[in-house]
């Protein structure tokens, strides 16, 4: 019997949001390139938009990862510890 073999992307420069979805969903779902794209239609500043890191070198926040697991129909459910 084969085992299957797992998806992983390692850490890169500041694309860790990228690289968890990737290794979430077990494949190459989504490219920086896409990200930026939720970045901007969350928010339509390019130059400031607060999604995403100024110098447009990633660092994405949570809102941007919802939003990508919303494109392939997955939902977040958000814990709050201090309820």
């Amino acid at each position: 019997m084969k085992t299957a073999e797992l998806y992983h992307e390692r850490q890169s420069r500041q694309l860790c949001a990228l690289h968890v979805l990737n290794n979430l969903l077990q494949e190459k779902a989504f490219t920086k390139a896409q990200l930026d794209e939720i970045c901007l239609q969350l928010t339509p500043s390019y130059w400031m938009n607060p999604h995403r890191s100024p110098l447009g070198l990633g660092n994405y926040d949570v809102n941007v990862m919802i939003a990508a697991l919303q494109l392939r129909n997955l939902q977040v459910v958000w814990f709050d510890k201090r309820k």
